[in-house]
């Protein structure tokens, strides 16, 4: 299923905007979705499935998860009627904070003391997971933000800010090649051997292949393509084999047998290996949780 563009409407009064809202299940509010902000989203009642681009994963209370612009996401609560509750009651319950990149002015982000914060908003494209301390102390700033106005509300997002960017107990949700067609952080040697695999995954990938397409040697593209990417040449291409992979499971009817020849995988058992070890799941699964995603509500 294709994510909905969704409209965000900022708080007129606000630089950001902050939600502190409870219901019954997430989807009934929101689908698989994207919009242009960023998102930083704190579970505190619920459980269910967290899906961020190519990711899927359970989710609880005390999730926390900051989303870069764009970026396909969407929480499914499990089946209200599975644990039934007191009449009246409602299961769910999330605080977000939404936010456009200029939010605190076009230089805020480009002067020295922010450079945690680009290297942080640039990552969180792939969708970021924290956990630790960050889990009470960030939900305590969000919730303290919603009901501050003027400078105490912008001085508290900025705390929550600094917080995120430096966490050490954060990880990527997304995988790296989900993101990979807007990224051209490798330089141009990189985004030609990005394009070269995109449009030869049905087909055997040689390495020495790659490293004549750009200029090097095969000893040379070795250590080139490990200090540019930060992994191994065979395991950057199994990557981007099951990225397309999850497209073709999430967007078509192919059968697994068709996907798995088509991300150049002859052998059924091998794809369904290396799909596992990847996401944790077999392709199977990962189709029959994906069509599982609610449609965005029709606000007609």
């Amino acid at each position: 299923m294709k994510p909905v563009f969704e409209t965000v409407e900022m708080d007129a009064n606000s630089s950001i905007r902050v939600l502190h809202f409870q219901c019954g299940a997430f989807q009934q509010d929101h689908g698989w979705h994207y919009h242009p902000e960023y998102e930083l989203s704190f579970v505190a009642k619920g459980e269910g499935t967290r899906f961020v681009g190519d990711s899927i994963e359970s989710y609880q209370p005390g999730d926390l998860v900051l989303l870069g612009p764009n970026t396909p996401h969407c929480w499914v609560s499990n089946d209200p009627a599975a644990k039934p509750a007191r009449e009246g009651s409602l299961s769910s319950e999330m605080i977000v904070i939404q936010f456009l990149p200029n939010c605190l002015g076009e230089s805020f982000a480009h002067i020295p003391e922010s450079k945690a914060l680009r290297t942080l908003l640039d990552a969180s494209a792939r969708g970021i997971h924290y956990a630790g301390e960050e889990t009470t102390t960030i939900p305590a700033l969000m919730q303290e933000t919603c009901q501050a106005h003027g400078l105490h509300r912008i001085s508290l997002f900025i705390e929550i800010l600094h917080i995120l960017s430096t966490s050490k107990n954060k990880r990527y949700l997304s995988s790296e090649n989900h993101v990979i067609d807007n990224d051209c952080s490798h330089g141009k040697r990189m985004e030609m051997i990005v394009e070269h695999i995109s449009d030869n995954l049905s087909n055997e990938i040689k390495q020495t292949d790659m490293a004549e397409l750009v200029g090097i040697t095969p000893q040379s593209f070795s250590r080139f393509f490990k200090s540019a990417s930060g992994r191994t040449f065979v395991s950057f291409v199994n990557a981007m084999r099951i990225s397309k992979a999850c497209q073709l499971l999430a967007n078509t009817d192919e059968d697994i047998l068709g996907i798995s020849l088509a991300c150049g995988y002859p052998n059924l058992s091998n794809f369904n290996r290396r799909f596992s070890e990847l996401k944790h799941m077999t392709p199977g699964a990962y189709r029959k949780k994906h069509r599982s995603l609610p449609k965005s509500p029709s606000h007609e």
